[in-house]
């Protein structure tokens, strides 16, 4: 599943990092985290489920 998180605009990136270092630490089920070019504010997960993406 694919989920959209809503991140303070300017600030993707850091957020893009640490829920990356969070999924490897915790080994959490995320396939792939992406900061889409112009799409300000957002990050989008992709994960196995609900859960999984911590939402």
């Amino acid at each position: 599943m694919i989920f959209i998180i809503k991140v303070t605009t300017n600030k993707e990136e850091r957020a893009l990092d640490m829920i990356s270092e969070r999924a490897e630490k915790k080994k959490i089920n995320v396939y792939s985290i992406s900061r889409p070019h112009g799409l300000r504010g957002y990050i989008l997960l992709e994960a196995e489920d609900r859960d999984s993406a911590g939402i």
